[in-house]
């Protein structure tokens, strides 16, 4: 069996056993790999204290080539985002990203996948407070954009005609619409300050002036809906619905 090194995130953990876990990670090199890591419970395990929910490192793998659980040797961490699990909100953002990733990541590796991921963890755990909401959404649309999802803002999703100022959208449709195209369920009128903010999130900013807690839950739900037309493919996405819902919920207490 192929020994491979090579980047990873631990993106879910479970307990196997009295002393192993067992992962899925998202890799740089392999793609999503499905690793157990047998004695990682112990204190003095080869794979490291640090080897958690949403560690980041650099990850030994012996590769079987099979759908079976391949055998983690070394984990060496970089950094364990520890932070992500003092802040409710930070880890709720974070268990959507990476429930993103799990999801709709392909199997094959896509190291722009990776990287966005990546970058999209540091943000949520780096962000002051008063922005980590807006800097978990640009996170996750920044992971949509790596995987080939990019809503269209600057012409009609359906024909092509450049647009400009406040107008329809259509998750179902991937964009703004046009006057000919704006009918059909699930048509939200996008704001020219929202289209604006939507831009800057797309590109990895956040928006100036930055947003309230009322337009934050409404990017959210329009995010998820995005992700539930073009990548979840029915699939249930529970911590990315925990993650709207808690929005939500704080801007009505």
């Amino acid at each position: 069996m192929p020994l491979v090194t090579t980047p990873a995130l631990v993106l879910h953990v479970m307990p196997y056993g009295e002393t192993s876990k067992i992962l899925r990670l998202l890799t740089r090199d392999l793609g999503l790999q499905s690793a157990i890591a047998r004695g990682a419970r112990r204190k003095k395990a080869r794979t490291g204290p640090r080897l958690d929910l949403f560690a980041a490192g650099t990850a030994t793998l012996l590769t079987k080539g099979t759908r079976e659980l391949n055998p983690l040797t070394e984990f060496e961490a970089s950094n364990a985002h520890a932070g992500l699990a003092h802040d409710v909100t930070r880890f709720a953002a974070a268990s959507a990203l990476a429930e993103l990733a799990l999801k709709c990541a392909p199997a094959d590796p896509h190291a722009e996948v990776f990287e966005a991921a990546l970058a999209g963890l540091d943000a949520i755990e780096r962000a002051p407070a008063d922005v980590a909401d807006t800097a978990a959404l640009a996170a996750c649309w920044g992971l949509v954009v790596a995987l080939g999802f990019e809503p269209v803002l600057d012409r009609c999703a359906v024909c092509g005609t450049p647009l400009e100022g406040a107008l329809p959208f259509s998750a179902a449709q991937g964009g703004v619409l046009c006057g000919t195209h704006r009918g059909g369920h699930g048509v939200t009128k996008l704001a020219e300050p929202d289209r604006a903010a939507l831009a800057a999130l797309l590109e990895g900013r956040l928006p100036d002036p930055p947003l309230d807690p009322r337009h934050a839950a409404a990017h959210r739900r329009l995010l998820l809906a995005f992700i539930r037309h073009h990548l979840a493919e029915h699939r249930a996405l529970p911590a990315l619905a925990f993650w709207d819902a808690e929005a939500w919920n704080a801007t009505s207490s």
